[in-house]
Parts: C-alpha cells; sequence; structure tokens
C-alpha cells in the first residue's frame, strides 16, 4: 500500500484529530530511533498504524473484532484504550498489509508494555506518552529522560500509567506490571 493511501485511508478510519496525533507520534519516535540507532522504515509505520485499531466509530471496533475472531479477557473487555492496540495488530497486517513482527508487536503493545520489549516497541510506547501534545505531569522529564535513557524513560513511563491506574481504580494490565518487573530486572545500569 502506497504511504498516501496509508494516510487517506487512516483519516477515513480513525479521523482527522487521532490522526494529526498519529502524525504527532511519527515525529517524536523518527527522533527516538534517530537516536537509538533502530530501523526508521519500521518505525515510521509503526508509529503512523499505532492507533489504527480506534476506529471512529466503537460499534465498528467491535464488529472487527467479532471478525478477527479476537476474544477478550475480563481486564480488556471494558477497556477501549486496551482494545484498540489488540485490534489495531489485525487491522495493520490484513488492512494495511504489515507482515513485520516488529512493527506489528509495537502496535499490539503501545498501550501497555511488555516483558522483553524490543527497542521499536519501546519507542512507539514512549512517543505515543510523550508526543508534544500531551500534557501531563511528569510528562516533561519523561521527555529528557528519553532523549538519554530509553529504559529508564520507558520504566518511569510505565511506572506513571501504573500509579495513574490504581489511583484512577481501573484494572491494570498484567503485560504492564511484567513490563516493569522486566525492565527493573534486566535493563538498568
Amino acid at each position: 500500500m502506497k504511504e498516501n493511501d496509508i494516510k487517506n485511508k487512516l483519516i477515513s478510519s480513525i479521523g482527522t484529530k487521532r490522526f494529526n496525533h498519529s502524525i504527532r507520534v511519527v515525529d517524536t519516535a523518527m527522533a527516538l530511533s534517530s537516536r537509538y540507532n533502530v530501523s526508521l522504515e519500521k518505525t515510521y509505520m509503526a508509529a503512523l498504524l499505532h492507533d489504527c485499531g480506534r476506529l471512529k466509530e466503537y460499534d465498528k471496533v467491535l464488529e472487527k473484532m467479532k471478525y478477527y475472531g479476537i476474544i477478550l479477557d475480563n481486564e480488556t473487555s471494558d477497556n477501549l484504550n486496551l482494545q484498540h492496540s489488540i485490534l489495531g495488530r489485525y487491522v495493520a497486517s490484513e488492512e494495511y498489509g504489515i507482515e513485520d513482527t516488529e512493527i506489528l508487536n509495537a502496535i499490539r503493545f503501545h498501550t501497555t508494555g511488555r516483558r522483553k520489549m524490543t527497542d521499536i516497541e519501546k519507542i512507539i510506547y514512549l512517543a505515543d506518552a510523550i508526543e508534544p501534545d500531551r500534557d501531563y505531569e511528569g510528562v516533561a522529564l519523561i521527555r529528557e529522560m528519553a532523549k538519554v535513557d530509553l529504559n529508564g524513560a520507558l520504566l518511569v513511563s510505565l511506572e506513571q500509567t501504573l500509579d495513574f491506574l490504581k489511583e484512577k481504580d481501573i484494572s491494570i494490565n498484567k503485560n504492564t506490571i511484567e513490563a516493569i518487573e522486566w525492565l527493573k530486572n534486566n535493563c538498568m545500569v
């Protein structure tokens, strides 16, 4: 699929506002990718498509989940933030022709993280969290950390997400907890 076709399809399915967010994520991810010597081509596509499962119409999300045979567990069935990344992996593969496992996994885990994240997965997670329009307590620190310590920035971001979920009494995905533990045990100097 050509880049312009991908962009037009995205605008149609996720809307202009979400597409503009995706472009900011692309810009942020490309800067991180350059800094950490990660494939620019893969990073670009993963960042561009990271929200391809966040469709404008919620009934379409449910329809596509059914079509792809996606069965959600209890913690995911009520959480659109988690659903769109699961669906996004399928949409990227089936509707945008993405076959690269690294790109598909970056899309799939950009909301939760997971243990043994690849650098592309880390970059997409962080770029989504720190793109220029994000404004929450601690984002400036994470942005600065991301310039010098990918794993440290990711850990701080994941821990802030965990604290937020606890504070709001939102169920916590096991992948997030596993990502934090994995980073602490394997990636911190």
